[in-house]
């Protein structure tokens, strides 16, 4: 699927799994207490035994995806919250119409001293283009002018911030003169779809157990317990870089990894969900670090049902259920997506930002009253404190969860009490995962299931919106329409007529007119508050916690945290010194 049509329908297509992730006091020599590992190594909780990991990113598991984080370097960074691109591997780049040039920068070798070339790219990008990623749908090409200088073929002559928020999140990790360059060039010449797929498992059988890198630390053991790198002298970066050590210390459990941050045994560095009684446990030292996910539970709505395919039907039970006692009910770690829009975060403020700063047009869905009447205005009644369908029969449903997702599980007794209360008999049934998707969520076998409103694993507006609206997940399982239909903007009880989705995303994706950015940004949220899609209901924040009595590291307030993930990005730039 090519052109911008295509690129919006899988903007921001990744994973349709979610999970929580996280990427993925001991005694010093003089006796004084030292933190977390005790020495000159930062140290971070990895996810699989470092003796089992594997180094190829396209192979399908045991991917070693924290060490390969400071292991390879990344095309570029983003700044969530400043909107800051800030440049890598990719030093400049200038835009031609539908094509796109790259100064890439000097100096940068993989780990056996062979140079970082324009060449390296180009093989990273026909191996993505062969597995059908989502750069292949913006690009169509890409190509080395000369070591340093590498273009890329556009599908469309896309807005700056739309092309390199895609390519933000990419890692240079193929080495054209290892396996790599056989993989691109065999996928060049694969003509038909059963010779591209055999190239795949060729790629995806690769899985070598030590890495060739070019970023700021290179592989120097593994044991059962603990992944060892050491500072790469030859690396950019080597004099910004204040320790010359990197370990990834391999924990079973969550809460083995809990108790170590606590008693300071040997992280530095801890990521990922942990539940508030765990962190109320934590020394002072510990210092927390808060960053929004840009995502967290909702309500999906199957649009084929006979009372969710119709629109104000969803719009009564999104007013029947309180997202704020919701959020009040869970932890500080997440926040109550007081508005219905499908961008920005509700963490930061920034869902009103990319809405132009005016947003008292966007319903808020708190009124049980108006709940009421949209029911009864498509026929419903309610008897004795039950509402019945136009047809006679009473209005109940059953919400299938995973039993596996402890908060998601939480917060759906949650919702099914509160329709309950609406007059709605709601319950919570809860499955195996593979029940989950193999019985409801696959065949789209429900009328409501708990799902996450924006796998894009991106935070511009283009791309969530993308996904709320477009994604496979919403047009396939929850057999949302290509139009959907939406009153005119601010008249939410008018006359609804339908939409052209695809040709306002295309036209986001493209325009440099700042201020039609803005106007569309705006009519798509409002289709998203008026028709839902999908009813987003809790944000999520990242945590991230640092033993402060070794580390000199920025303070909790800071903007660097908004970049993704602290402990890579942080000591490639010196804001990571030992206390000494």
């Amino acid at each position: 699927m090519g052109g911008v049509a295509g690129a919006a329908a899988l903007a921001g297509c990744s994973s349709e799994t979610p999970s929580e992730g996280g990427d993925g006091g001991t005694s010093t020599t003089d006796g004084s207490s030292g933190g977390g590992s005790g020495d000159d190594s930062l140290t971070i909780q990895g996810r699989y035994i470092p003796t089992n990991m594997q180094w190829n990113s396209y192979a399908p598991s045991h991917y070693a995806t924290v060490g390969g984080r400071v292991v390879f370097d990344p095309f570029i960074f983003y700044n969530q919250k400043t909107d800051e691109i800030i440049p890598y591997l990719f030093q400049d780049w200038e835009f031609d119409g539908a094509t796109l040039t790259v100064s890439l920068r000097e100096g940068e070798t993989w780990h056996d001293g062979e140079p970082v070339t324009a060449e390296d790219f180009v093989t990273k990008f026909t191996i993505d283009q062969g597995f059908g990623y989502e750069i292949s749908n913006y690009v169509e090409e890409a190509t080395a002018v000369d070591e340093t200088t590498l273009e890329y073929a556009l599908h469309e002559e896309y807005r700056e911030k739309t092309i390199m928020t895609v390519f933000n999140g990419t890692w240079m990790d193929t080495p054209t003169h290892r396996k790599y360059g056989e993989f691109a060039e065999a996928f060049r010449n694969a003509s038909t779809e059963e010779e591209r797929e055999t190239v795949q498992g060729d790629v995806q059988n690769y899985q070598p157990s030590e890495p060739l890198g070019c970023g700021p630390f290179e592989h120097e053991s593994a044991n059962q317990q603990t992944l060892t790198l050491t500072k790469y002298e030859d690396h950019p970066d080597a004099d910004n870089v204040a320790f010359p050590t990197y370990e990834v210390n391999y924990f079973a459990s969550s809460q083995q990894k809990w108790a170590d941050m606590k008693n300071g045994t040997s992280l530095d560095v801890m990521n990922g969900f942990t539940p508030q009684r765990i962190v109320k446990s934590f020394p002072d030292y510990v210092r927390q670090y808060e960053v929004p996910r840009y995502n967290g539970f909702g309500l999906a709505f199957n649009h084929d049902d006979e009372d969710f395919g119709n629109r104000n039907v969803r719009r009564a039970v999104a007013h029947a259920i309180d997202q704020q006692k919701m959020a009040d009910l869970a932890d500080p770690v997440k926040h109550a997506v007081s508005v219905p829009a499908g961008v920005g975060s509700f963490v930061t403020g920034t869902w009103k930002e990319n809405l132009g700063g005016d947003v008292e047009a966007y319903e808020p869905y708190n009124d049980t009253a108006k709940a009421e009447a949209l029911l009864k205005a498509e026929g419903y009644t309610k008897q004795g404190g039950q509402w019945y369908k136009p047809n006679g029969e009473q209005f109940t449903m059953e919400i299938p969860t995973p039993s596996g997702w402890s908060d998601i599980a939480s917060f759906t007794t949650t919702v099914a009490q509160m329709l309950s209360d609406f007059g709605i008999d709601t319950t919570k049934r809860g499955v195996e995962n593979t029940t989950f998707f193999g019985q409801y969520w696959g065949p789209s076998n429900f009328k409501v299931a708990p799902w996450f409103w924006n796998n894009s694993g991106k935070t511009k507006p283009f791309f969530t919106l993308s996904w709320i609206l477009t994604s496979g997940t919403v047009t396939s399982t929850l057999n949302y329409p290509e139009k959907p239909e939406a009153p005119a903007f601010g008249s939410p009880d008018g006359e609804a007529s339908p939409v052209d989705i695809q040709q306002k995303l295309s036209t986001l994706a493209t325009t440099g007119d700042q201020q039609e950015v803005t106007d569309l940004t705006r009519e798509l949220a409002w289709v998203v508050n008026q028709n839902l899609p999908m009813l987003p209901l809790i944000e999520k924040v990242r945590p991230s916690f640092w033993d402060t009595r070794e580390w000199d590291i920025p303070p909790a307030d800071t903007d660097k945290k908004f970049v993704n993930w602290c402990n890579y990005y942080w000591p490639r730039f010196g804001y990571v010194t030992p206390t000494n």
